[in-house]
């Protein structure tokens, strides 16, 4: 029997794909930088790398949400990874999603630092602040935020890429150039210049986070071709903006390799309208990533609605807003890379439980 396909359905759940998966990283374009800009012309390479692999990987995590979606007892991490793997990785995600409200949180604090002239620590204070205060209520009201706030970021981001491309043509003729005179750029694997290992790298942290979100995302899906497609047009979509955003970056690299925000940097070449609505839809996007992480790790520490739970709310805060004053650049440099490798022996138990459950079922 043919399955049915509501491709308004597959819509959201592209959207609700790229949302979880953008944050500020991408979103002021320092991701991008640090895991393709910096390697050159080779990042193009690096950007269909990922596109790949964020297909692959999200719609087998999707697929197994949905033909396990009766079963309560299914643990994703558990059935992909194994049991000593899977349940270090069910202690450890809430662990890697705080760190992740940190550099959202000192993303806060750079982008109202660069565009409204406030200091660091108010940024991050206010972001902080509005994080914490919205935990207390809980997860659900952020779901909807979340889903409208990810589609918007990478059509903006689009926007802006090709927008600073037609004020720039011939910046791309040049790159080899510019790139020697500035020397070494932060990368996302500053040991060598495995431009194809950054772009791994960038997909495994992202899934490796992101497992139970796709798989509850997939259990709600009306079809398994939904939910596959969900995820691969979220792959395609969020990789799209990334390869044109690349090509900016590439295009401007002498003039925005010190910034801590790239993007609001090509906003304003537009126009300085864009640069206040940027740096809005950043601020958003900042929030609507942050909030549910932090939920994501109170909740490890006890459930919503509990006083345990609203104690943790504040003190994870707190913590964040104190971490959160170190470097924005630095912090996606250090905090993502090394769980991306962790998250590579993540990706790989994933396909290979998938190839052997597919010979299982041929045979």
């Amino acid at each position: 029997m043919r399955e049915r396909v509501n491709w308004i359905t597959v819509l959201k759940y592209a959207g609700a794909f790229v949302a979880f998966m953008i944050g500020s990283g991408f979103a002021t374009g320092q991701e991008v930088m640090q895991f393709f800009t910096a390697y050159g012309i080779w990042s193009i390479g690096g950007i269909f790398i990922s596109m790949f692999l964020f297909a692959w990987s999200g719609s087998i995590i999707m697929k197994y949400g949905f033909e396990n979606r009766f079963n309560d007892n299914f643990n994703s991490f558990h059935y992909f990874c194994g049991r000593i793997l899977g349940t270090f990785l069910e202690y450890f995600i809430p662990v890697f999603l705080f760190a992740v409200v940190v550099v959202m949180i000192s993303g806060s604090g750079a982008t109202m630092n660069q565009y409204f002239g406030l200091p660091h620590y108010v940024g991050a204070g206010i972001m902080t602040i509005l994080v914490m205060v919205t935990n207390m209520f809980g997860l659900k009201r952020l779901v909807d935020i979340i889903g409208s706030l990810g589609p918007i970021t990478i059509i903006f981001t689009i926007l802006i890429a090709i927008g600073a491309l037609i004020k720039n043509p011939g910046g791309l003729a040049n790159v080899s150039q510019a790139m020697a005179q500035l020397g070494e750029l932060p990368r996302a694997t500053s040991s060598s210049n495995a431009w194809w290992l950054a772009g791994t790298l960038y997909v495994a942290y992202n899934v490796t986070g992101s497992i139970p979100f796709l798989n509850e995302m997939g259990k709600r899906a009306n079809s398994s071709k939904e939910a596959v497609l969900g995820a691969i047009l979220g792959a395609v979509a969020l990789m799209t903006a990334g390869l044109l955003l690349n090509l900016a970056l590439l295009a401007y690299i002498g003039d925005i390799a010190e910034l801590s925000i790239p993007n609001l940097h090509f906003a304003e070449l537009i126009t300085p309208v864009f640069g206040m609505i940027f740096s809005l839809i950043l601020l958003g996007e900042i929030f609507s990533t942050a909030a549910p992480m932090l939920w994501v790790s109170a909740d490890k520490i006890g459930k919503e609605g509990t006083m345990r739970n609203k104690i943790a709310i504040v003190v994870l805060s707190i913590f964040a807003f104190f971490g959160g004053q170190l470097p924005f650049g630095m912090l996606i440099g250090t905090v993502y890379p090394y769980t991306g490798y962790l998250g590579i022996i993540v990706l790989a138990t994933i396909t290979i439980k998938f190839l052997i459950d597919r010979k299982r079922r041929i045979n």
